[in-house]
């Protein structure tokens, strides 16, 4: 099983790599969507390859922990109402399908994936694919997430690793979404993190390569109408031995939470 989308880790396999070109093939656009409160909307799955597929339609919850790994949980259909216009079709080659959905919940801020299980795809070996390629729906509330509600809870300099870990925490009820993180020192080119949304109550940790010698001096988090930053940047020299692909992973799995932006609000 494969679900080959981008992510704060990505977990590679053996089995991946050899179904990497075919699952490229197969698309949904857009990945990500925000809306307010309610969603009348719909998003494309393209087929790119020579293979007639099935595509069957999954609607579920998901928790995101502080490193930013997806776990999916059931779709709390007491807070979160979802109607779709298909639940399966087939799609032939060079095609593309346009999937129409209504979603709603009564207390905002909801989330909740639509994942298309497509089957059908082999490698040029051979064998069979299946993969699962998300449509990803944030339902935010009204307000927008304000400075008061965040807080920038640490940022730490792992030479030895040549990374930099931010931590923020987020104290209101609301969800909202850092649209970057750049980490600077004088004289030195500036490192780029990636966009990710902050959920209500909860922490979260952030890693952005730093290659440069001279230790960075500034880290600065920009959010929809405020910025965070800090010059307080901590040292740690404990080494973090790499985790290599562990034993018995047999695909890609990869959190929600990609680094590219969602599609606007509406």
């Amino acid at each position: 099983m494969f679900r080959p989308f981008t992510s704060l880790s990505l977990l590679i396999s053996a089995a991946a790599l050899v179904a990497g070109r075919e699952a490229r093939a197969q698309s949904v656009s857009p990945p990500i969507a925000e809306y307010r409160e309610n969603a009348k909307a719909s998003y494309r799955v393209s087929n790119q390859s020579v293979f007639p597929l099935t595509v069957v339609l999954q609607v579920k919850g998901f928790v995101v922990d502080e490193a930013g790994e997806l776990r999916d949980v059931p779709l709390d259909t007491t807070r979160v109402q979802v109607k779709l216009s298909v639940l399966s079709f087939r799609l032939q080659p060079r095609q593309t399908y346009t999937v129409f959905y209504e979603a709603s919940t009564d207390s905002a801020p909801a989330w909740f994936n639509i994942w298309n299980n497509i089957t059908g795809a082999r490698t040029e070996s051979g064998i069979n694919v299946r993969i699962e390629l998300p449509h990803v729906v944030y339902l935010n509330q009204r307000e927008r997430l304000e400075e008061s509600d965040v807080r920038l809870v640490s940022a730490v300099h792992r030479p030895g690793d040549h990374r930099v870990t931010i931590e923020l925490e987020n104290l209101s009820p609301r969800i909202g979404r850092a649209r970057s993180i750049v980490v600077s020192a004088p004289g030195t080119k500036t490192a780029d993190g990636p966009a990710f949304p902050l959920f209500p109550n909860s922490r979260r940790r952030v890693v952005v390569p730093w290659e440069a010698v001279q230790a960075p001096t500034r880290v600065e988090v920009r959010f929809d109408g405020f910025r965070l930053a800090t010059d307080s940047i901590a040292t740690d020299t404990t080494t973090v031995v790499p985790v290599t692909n562990p034993a018995g992973m047999s695909g890609t799995r990869a959190g929600v939470d990609t680094a590219g932006d969602s599609t606007a609000a509406r």
